[in-house]
C-alpha cells in the first residue's frame, strides 16, 4: 500500500510566524506545505518562506466564497499567486469559480507552475452527479491535481467522497468532506487513491472544519500501519 501523503496548511498572520511554523512542522515529516496567503496580513516576504524549506510549497490565496479570507480585488489576488510561482512555489491553487480562469491558467503555464484546480462546497456534500460534473470541468483546464471538497452533514457522506475517489483512481484527485462528520474521509482519502490530505500545524490553527493536526494524523496512520 502506498504511504498516505500529508499536506500541512500554514495559516499564520505574520511572515515570521509562518516561517517558524514551517521549520517546526518539518520534524513531523509532511510531504507538502500549503501557505495560506489569504491569512497573512501582508504578502511581503514570501521569498523567505520559499527559502525556509526544500519541501514542495502550495500557494493558496483563497477567496471568501470558497472558505478563505481574501476580500480585495481579483487582480491583486492573482498577482500575488503569480509572484509566488515566480519565487519557486511548486503548486498554485486556483478555484474553479475564478473569473476568466482559462486565461489565468495560461498565465501560470507560461511560468511553468503546477496547478491545483479546486472546488469547495461549504454547505453540503454534492451528489455523485454533481461531483462528476465538477471533475469534468476541472479536467477541462488540464490541471496537475483536481480538488473537490464538500461539507459532510452525516457520517454516511464519507462514503460519497471515498467511493468517488475509488471510481476515479486514474485522476490525480483530492476529495473529502469538511466538518467533524467528514474526518473519516479526510483520514482515509489517500488510502482510496487521493493525491494527499490536509492537516494543521497544531490545534486552533486549522484552515478548515474537521482538519486534524499532522501529529494526530500521523498517529492514526501508525495505528493503521500505513
Amino acid at each position: 500500500m502506498t504511504k498516505p501523503k500529508i499536506c500541512v496548511s500554514v495559516s499564520a498572520r505574520q511572515i515570521d510566524d509562518a516561517e517558524k511554523a514551517i521549520i517546526d512542522v518539518e520534524s513531523y515529516g509532511p510531504d507538502l506545505i500549503e501557505i495560506r496567503i489569504d491569512h497573512l496580513e501582508t504578502q511581503g516576504g514570501l521569498e523567505r518562506l520559499r527559502e525556509s524549506t526544500n519541501l514542495p510549497l502550495i500557494a493558496t490565496n483563497r477567496r471568501r466564497d470558497q472558505g478563505g479570507l481574501f476580500v480585495t480585488s481579483e487582480d491583486e489576488r492573482i498577482s500575488t499567486l503569480l509572484k509566488a510561482s515566480k519565487l519557486g512555489f511548486d503548486y498554485v491553487d486556483l478555484e474553479l469559480t475564478t473569473p476568466s480562469l482559462g486565461d489565468i491558467v495560461n498565465q501560470f503555464r507560461r511560468h511553468e507552475a503546477r496547478l491545483i484546480i479546486s472546488s469547495h462546497d461549504l454547505r453540503r456534500t454534492p451528489s455523485k452527479r454533481t461531483l462528476k460534473q465538477v471533475l469534468r470541468k476541472e479536467l477541462g483546464f488540464e490541471p496537475d491535481i483536481c480538488k473537490i471538497v464538500g461539507t459532510a452533514r452525516s457520517y454516511q457522506d464519507n462514503l460519497t467522497y471515498l467511493n468517488f475517489l475509488k471510481e476515479n483512481h486514474t485522476v490525480s484527485l483530492i476529495c473529502f468532506g469538511m466538518s467533524q462528520h467528514g474526518i473519516i474521509s479526510r483520514v482515509l482519502s489517500p488510502l482510496f487513491g487521493g493525491a494527499f490530505t490536509y492537516a494543521s500545524v497544531e490545534q486552533s490553527l486549522e484552515t478548515a472544519p474537521g482538519q486534524l493536526t499532522i501529529k494526530s494524523l500521523k498517529d492514526i496512520y501508525d495505528v493503521l500501519r500505513v
